[in-house]
């Protein structure tokens, strides 16, 4: 690996002007030694010409010389330069000549004879105090700078005589006629949508009469040069005037519009998404409206994608939920649950033999052909129906109730629908199965975990792993984490397994490590272990056993599990950091994280959730998406790690972005601990691009 090179500050030059050449070359000797370079002068004359050609960091400046004075050419230099350091050097001890000095422009001065360890340090001092000033004048011009980008305003309204003064800038800013200075609140107000008004009015009333110290709001604010959004925060003067100072946020909320419309939405067909569907489903059964859960499957989807490629599946996906949008009329909720899975969630249903003519017709209309890449193509559905309370009370059994009427439809093929009923109980052995069998699966040591490695863009070096789970059954073979860890969590065993998931990485670090590979491993934590006040503990006697610096191993944390319990969350990761490991947020962008807790909770590492870059090279919106994470990161200091990179042109763009790692199966698959360490030390050792 090429040595990493770092551009070195540049030397700071000093120029030294005394006609004493035992004093000059003196000074030149200990100022080179000190790691300055330095030029010399012997009067004001050469000092001006040196001067002319360039400025020097610092000078230092007798004040007695043949010719042009001290005092004369400190006044010059300061025609010229009012920042750089002046240190004057005199024999004059009187009060009147330092004054003079100042006067002058010096920065400082040092008496002979000169006490040489203090003019070092008086240098030092005068250099670090210069490069702070400058420092404090660039933060100066952007702060000005910035606060002409805020797009920030004001107008004074006189409740007295109702007349309102408006600033230039206010009315600069949203493009408004001079001739409405000097008008009465009624001016403000129309530009309010009307339901606004009134509140308003009120706030900006209590506040005139001092019921209010101030008041803040948000409101549209529509004129001649369109539609904006602003933010408004009102307080009286002592003149008994009422300031309202306007900031145009449009465009921030219009980000927030997005952002929010991303978190509850799916970004491809714009419907609801898994989450957002199960809280509309919530709030139906809160209302105690009977009401049915359909899901449908696009069956055998995959041969879409393989026949035409992901755009053309993502084009059928997109014509389907206009489909949708078309046969439910507004009436009912769709969502994208997942992949080829969509739901509607019918309330107030009233009759089910309605719904049994509505879903024959919309199968058949969704079964009508699409056109994909210039030909038809024909597709047939798997619909399964759930109703409340007959098939469940809450929107996890009516979902699962839906799902498992769907596999039933599905076996029977041919565009079908099933409603939920006792054929579709046997579907449950299975998950009785499994419950038993996760039961002794621990003791009977049929779990394993598999390991996805992590490259470093900038390197190409693999320099990380995340171990992820995997369920061999004697008879089932591999069990998909899927369909087993929400069993898991259901049954309480999540703390056990957590505990061994731990654990076999801590082990199987402590092993790569004795062979001499040396990463970052990542294991996950479920949401119910934040409620485990030992686990911290546990893991540091792992760690301690195992001979395992906890600065080696990466804790993962799903945006949204530390979300829904912020302090127990803040809790377990104050703890985790106090160890040495570091914290990873997965999953990040599909939950809802606050940037405050984000802070606090001193995050080393943001994972960007793969439904951001499945699209990425396609959909501007996530570009955006993942560049304002960058953005965020970069802010606060934290690494991004991109998931589910499945494209050389994916891992480019990234890369081009600035973010730091990625994995995903462009990369590699997850694999077995023995494939993995050959993979990583092939790939690090080779150091060759990756294949196209």
């Amino acid at each position: 690996m090429p040595t990493e090179m770092r551009a070195e500050a540049p030397v700071e030059r000093i120029l030294v002007v005394d006609d004493d050449v035992a004093t000059r070359l003196t000074l030149v000797k200990l100022l080179s030694k000190e790691g300055y370079e330095v030029l010399q002068a012997s009067n004001g004359e050469q000092a001006l010409d040196a001067i002319a050609e360039q400025m020097p960091s610092l000078i230092l400046l007798d004040v007695i010389m043949p010719g042009i004075s001290g005092f004369e050419v400190c006044e010059a230099i300061r025609a010229r330069d009012t920042r750089v350091p002046i240190i004057m050097l005199t024999g004059i001890e009187d009060v009147s000549s330092i004054d003079s000095a100042f006067a002058k422009g010096a920065t400082d001065f040092i008496t002979k004879p000169i006490n040489w360890p203090l003019l070092i340090r008086r240098v030092r001092y005068s250099l670090r105090t210069h490069a702070l000033r400058v420092d404090l004048e660039r933060i100066q011009i952007i702060q000005s700078e910035a606060q002409e980008i805020a797009r920030l305003g004001y107008f004074e309204w006189c409740p007295t005589f109702n007349r309102i003064h408006w600033s230039s800038g206010l009315l600069n800013l949203f493009e408004l006629p001079k001739s409405i200075d000097g008008t009465g609140l009624s001016t403000y107000l129309s530009m309010l949508p009307p339901q606004d008004r009134t509140d308003i009015s009120i706030q900006l009333d209590q506040v005139a009469s001092g019921q209010l110290k101030k008041a803040v709001f948000e409101h549209a604010f529509s004129t001649d040069a369109g539609n904006f959004h602003v933010r408004a925060m009102a307080r009286s003067t002592r003149d008994k005037q009422v300031l309202v100072v306007l900031q145009d946020v449009t465009d921030s909320y219009q980000a927030k519009a997005t952002v929010e419309f991303q978190r509850s939405h799916d970004t491809l067909t714009h419907l609801v998404n898994r989450t957002q569907f199960f809280r509309l489903l919530d709030d139906s059964l809160a209302q105690q409206q009977r009401c049915a859960v359909i899901t449908i499957d696009i069956d055998r989807f995959h041969m879409i994608n393989d026949s035409f490629g992901q755009d053309e599946g993502d084009n059928l996906l997109q014509l389907f939920s206009l489909r949708l949008h078309a046969l439910t009329h507004g009436f009912y909720s769709l969502a994208r649950l997942g992949g080829d899975e969509f739901g509607i969630l019918v309330e107030e249903l009233e009759g089910e033999d309605e719904l049994h003519e509505w879903l024959s017709a919309m199968q058949k209309r969704l079964s009508e052909p699409y056109e994909l890449a210039g030909q038809p193509v024909f597709i047939e559905t798997s619909v399964g129906v759930s109703v409340s309370p007959e098939h469940g009370n809450n929107a996890h059994a009516l979902l699962s109730a839906s799902l498992q009427a769907r596999l039933v439809a599905k076996r029977r093929g041919g565009s079908c629908y099933q409603v939920f009923d006792q054929s579709c109980q046997q579907d449950y052995a299975r998950q009785l199965y499994l419950e038993t069998e996760l039961r002794h699966a621990i003791s009977r040591d049929e779990f394993e975990l598999f390991y996805q490695p992590q490259l470093e863009l900038a390197t190409n070096r693999i320099i990380g792993a995340e171990a992820l789970i995997r369920w061999r059954h004697p008879v089932m073979g591999l069990v998909s984490p899927g369909e087993f860890i929400p069993l898991v969590e259901e049954m309480e065993l999540i703390h056990n397994l957590g505990s061994w998931v731990a654990e076999e990485a801590v082990r199987q670090q402590a092993r790569w490590q004795a062979e001499g590979l040396q990463l970052r491993l990542g294991f996950n934590m479920s949401a119910r272990q934040f409620n485990d006040t030992y686990f911290a503990n546990r893991l540091e006697r792992m760690l301690a056993a195992a001979g395992v610096a906890a600065e080696s191993m990466d804790i993962e944390i799903t945006e949204s599990s530390a979300m829904d319990n912020p302090g127990n969350a803040m809790g377990m990761v104050k703890s985790l950091k106090a160890l040495g490991c570091s914290i990873a947020i997965d999953d990040f962008g599909t939950g809802y994280s606050s940037l405050e807790y984000m802070q606090k909770f001193a995050v080393d590492y943001i994972k960007i959730d793969r439904v951001f870059i499945c699209n990425l090279l396609n959909s501007t919106a996530d570009q955006g998406i993942v560049k304002a994470i960058l953005g965020i990161a970069a802010s606060m200091d934290m690494k991004v790690i991109a998931e589910g990179v499945e494209q050389k042109e994916e891992m480019d763009f990234l890369r081009d972005l600035g973010c730091h790692e990625m994995q995903g199966f462009y990369l590699s698959k997850p694999l077995p601990a023995e494939e993995f360490a050959c993979f990583t030390h092939q790939h690090n050792g080779q150091q060759s691009p990756l294949p196209a």
